[in-house]
């Protein structure tokens, strides 16, 4: 690439007039580039920063009480997957010899958890319907009764077929 394409590229890459100070053109700034995008990656590594130094135990802003609902559904929905991953394991181990008893149970189990699923999520935007949907607070109340129900499913799966 020699410096013709260079300086095919260098046109191409300056604002139009409409966008340049006093009807000039302004070249491209290289710069301004590189500042975006430190910017933004500056701003990708502080969410999770942020996130992980979330005091919930100590909440003085609503934004907070969103949040902190936010973080709490997440771990509330990980450790009902966990339970319910355990919950196979427990089953597979059960039925051994009999691979017919052990998929009926699967089966049986799929639905049940299919079913309870829908329940939650209707249940919770029920509970939510006093608050108009999209705004902040219709999306805590959610997360609030998705992470109670969700901690009561948990529990439940714990206590089939124990160990």
């Amino acid at each position: 690439m020699g410096r013709p394409a260079l300086l095919h590229w260098e046109q191409r890459c300056r604002m139009p007039a409409s966008f340049s100070a006093q009807g000039t053109d302004m070249p491209y700034q290289p710069w301004i580039f590189g500042l975006v995008i430190a910017v933004l990656a500056g701003a990708a590594g502080w969410a999770p920063a942020q996130a992980a130094a979330l005091d919930c135990e100590h909440i003085s802003v609503s934004e907070q009480v969103d949040r902190c609902a936010q973080q709490d559904k997440e771990r509330a929905d990980a450790a009902l997957n966990q339970s319910y991953q355990a919950l196979l394991v427990r089953v597979h181990n059960l039925y051994p010899s009999s691979l017919l008893q052990e998929q009926e149970y699967l089966g049986k189990l799929k639905n049940a958890q299919r079913a309870w699923i829908k329940y939650r999520d209707s249940t919770c935007v029920l509970e939510a319907f006093e608050v108009e949907p999209g705004k902040p607070a219709h999306v805590t109340l959610i997360n609030l009764c998705v992470t109670r129900l969700s901690t009561e499913r948990t529990r439940y799966l714990e206590q089939l077929l124990p160990e």
